[in-house]
């Protein structure tokens, strides 16, 4: 199972194969801000902090069809608050390595350079 369904992507951009790149940029700039915040968490010990962070970005995984890459911010989110930080610091990597999957199959599948779209890349129907 690919780490996105690029068809739910495809159902959030405006349908055209450029828009479809553009969007997925704009989720994979999306995320690493949501991870840079999750370590700043860590760093500050801010256990909120890690969990508005990881439910913000569930939902942008989820709504973009990243499940897995979802689930595991979902369990950071909900995990209980005394145990939040130090699940974090197992969490947190494991999210990094999905995260980086997902760029990886979008980079092969949407002809992204480093999350940004190449022009004229063909997209899979």
């Amino acid at each position: 199972m690919p780490p996105i369904d690029l068809a739910r992507l495809r159902d959030f951009s405006d349908g055209s194969d450029q828009g479809m790149r553009e969007l997925a940029g704009l989720f994979l700039s999306h995320m690493d801000e949501c991870v840079q915040a999750l370590r700043a968490g860590i760093e500050a010990g801010d256990g909120e902090q890690l969990r508005t962070e990881a439910h913000r970005a569930a939902g942008t995984a989820g709504a973009c069809g990243a499940r897995a890459l979802s689930t595991l911010l979902t369990r950071l989110e909900t995990v209980d608050a005394a145990r939040r930080l130090a699940e974090s610091r197992t969490l947190v990597p494991e999210i990094e390595a999905e995260l980086s999957q997902v760029r990886q199959f979008l980079s092969e599948s949407l002809g992204l350079d480093g999350g940004r779209p190449v022009p004229d890349a063909q997209v899979p129907r």
